[in-house]
């Protein structure tokens, strides 16, 4: 979940940086790292090696070894206390499952811990460090079978009995090339800590025990259980694919506007180069090529691949494939003392709709939250599981319930750009309307969130276009015309929409241009700071008032020109020509 601040939206006005700024306008929370220009990011450079840090708050997995656990024996632990030390302070641990839902909501943002120590680069959460390592999916199995598998089409992979991670890209490649029917999939849980055999690296220790013949795990797994002295053959699968990635540079992730945090871990990293290796080496983690990894292995890199990560509809397939959990397993289970609302929570993460009807009969609550804060039906929203949000639905589940920290179905969906998922929630009765904590709408936060075939789900769907929402009475259309001149050719390869046709979605439906923020800003103002000429033309065209001026006396050309805009102060000045004749 995202915090709303609308930032970045407010900072427009103010013209070009002066260089003696930079520095305070690269210190943490004050706008995203991806906005910063370069004299700002040269500033957070300097200032890093400066920092004094009074704490090193790590956001740690209790139970996912052999990254880590509450006893601090993983390899991310170790890493982690070597950066600590380098700063001069002690890692110290705020525990929390390391799945993807939430991984941010109860960490960043609610200010319990600092650091992700163990994310993919380029994190859309966070922002990360260079890459420490690139590693790999593996085929692990026992020496003394032989196997040495040629690729994804050998036979006997369609005979042998294979575990998997339920939602792995090694499991999507494997379903892609028809092994399917004898794969055992280990299923997403919240209690690695307390449960240990719920981890997913156990079904390594299976293949060890001859319980399985092979696993089909990300490579640490394997290769800790190897350097343990597991009798294991590990044979990588990143070369066995050419659609599906099976490679990934893992780095370190902090809150989006930590620039300086970030830029002092790369110090500490640079300046441990040798321990944090050795901490790698120790733990068997197998190292693929990388030139931009602080550590490069000897494993042979894939290199570029065609498709893009798994989809969400690969995903979903996956589950639908997913071998079923019977109604007698779920018996034994709930004898040996399982919680039948975890048990809930862990039907809604695999989808399965027959499952949670039999739970629910059992005495689950529909509505009970999980120990991320989520309600069973925003949980199925997060995951996109469409027929289990309706399978919830029918079930009366209650479409307005927030999560622990007040946030509804429906915004988890505006923040998927889940258009599908935002009608069924609407059809079901979900307020349009209902803000979210901080008083800001769906159709604000969806627009902020560049979420825009949401944000127009919105609007067809009635929602107020001219709600001014925080202390600067911000409306829609501000915040469309915030976005700096829309990219056409890389937009349309990521979202059907970008925010000149938001806006001409607002006008259509009667929003005001001329309205005015709490300072006196019009979004015509906001669009020439941002040089966003094509935005200006529509705004124009929708009779926007060029002659309006700010509370600080400003006309949308003088913010032109004051921010360097030469698209927006030409386009002004034509239609100021235009009006004129």
């Amino acid at each position: 979940m995202k915090t709303v601040s609308f930032l970045p939206l407010l900072c427009v006005l103010s013209g070009s940086l002066p260089a003696s700024h930079a520095l305070a306008q690269a210190a943490p929370n004050n706008k995203p790292f991806e906005e910063f220009s370069q004299i700002e990011r040269d500033a957070a450079k300097a200032a890093a090696r400066k920092a004094h840090f009074s704490s090193f708050r790590v956001c740690g997995d209790p139970g996912n070894m052999p990254f880590s656990n509450i006893a601090e024996e993983g390899f991310e632990n170790k890493i982690a206390n070597v950066i600590a030390k380098a700063l001069g302070v002690r890692a110290t641990y705020f525990w929390r499952p390391y799945i993807e839902r939430g991984m941010t909501r109860q960490t960043f943002e609610t200010n319990d811990c600092d650091i992700l120590m163990n994310v993919p680069a380029g994190y859309e959460s966070a922002l990360t460090t260079f890459p420490l390592y690139r590693s790999t999916y593996v085929f692990a199995s026992r020496t003394d079978r032989g196997y040495d598998f040629k690729g994804l089409s050998d036979p006997r992979l369609k005979s042998l009995q294979i575990g998997v991670y339920e939602l792995s890209a090694v499991r999507q490649s494997l379903a892609d090339h028809g092994v399917v029917k004898n794969v055992h999939v280990h299923e997403v849980s919240h209690d690695g800590d307390l449960a240990p055999e719920h981890q997913p690296w156990r079904q390594v220790q299976e293949v060890a025990d001859g319980k399985l013949d092979v696993a089909a795990v990300w490579g640490p797994f394997a290769g800790w259980a190897l350097a343990q002295g597991a009798p294991l053959t590990i044979q990588p699968t990143n070369l066995m694919d050419n659609v599906i990635p099976m490679e990934f540079d893992i780095a370190i992730g902090v809150r989006k506007t930590d620039a300086i945090t970030k830029y002092a871990i790369e110090n500490a990293l640079n300046a441990h180069r040798d321990e944090i290796r050795k901490i790698l080496q120790d733990y068997g983690v197998p190292l693929v090529e990388c030139s931009d990894c602080l550590v490069p292995g000897p494993i042979k890199a894939h290199g570029i691949y065609t498709a893009p990560m798994v989809s969400a509809e690969e995903l979903e397939k996956l589950r639908r494939e997913r071998p079923a959990i019977t109604r007698e397993q779920l018996d034994e289970w709930l004898a040996d003392g399982a919680d039948v609302d975890g048990e809930f929570n862990n039907a809604v993460l695999a989808s399965d709709n027959n499952r949670l009807e039999y739970l629910l009969g059992k005495g689950a609550g529909i509505n009970k939250k999980d120990p991320q804060g989520y309600t069973p039906l925003t949980a199925a929203v997060r995951l996109g599981a469409l027929s289990t949000t309706q399978f919830l639905l029918d079930h009366r589940a209650d479409v307005e319930a927030a999560d622990s920290d007040g946030w509804t179905p429906l915004l988890h969906a505006i923040l998927r750009n889940d258009v599908a998922g935002i009608q069924l929630l609407l059809s079901r009765g979900a307020n349009v309307e209902t803000p979210a904590p901080g008083g800001f709408t769906p159709l604000s936060i969806a627009i902020e969130e560049k979420k825009y075939d949401a944000a127009k789900a919105l609007i067809d769907s009635g929602a107020r276009v001219d709600e001014p929402v925080g202390a600067k009475k911000i409306t829609p259309l501000m915040i469309a015309s915030s976005e700096p001149p829309p990219e056409s050719r890389v937009q349309k390869l990521t979202q059907s929409l970008n925010s000149v046709e938001i806006a001409r979605a607002l006008l259509a439906k009667g929003a005001n241009v001329n309205a005015t923020s709490a300072e006196g800003v019009t979004a015509l103002m906001i669009a020439a700071a941002r040089d966003n000429a094509p935005m200006i033309g529509l705004l124009i065209q929708a009779s926007a008032a060029a002659d309006m001026q700010s509370a600080d006396g400003e006309t949308a050309r003088d913010i032109a020109a004051k921010n360097g805009g030469t698209s927006a102060t030409r386009m002004l000045d034509l239609f100021a020509k235009t009006s004129t004749k």
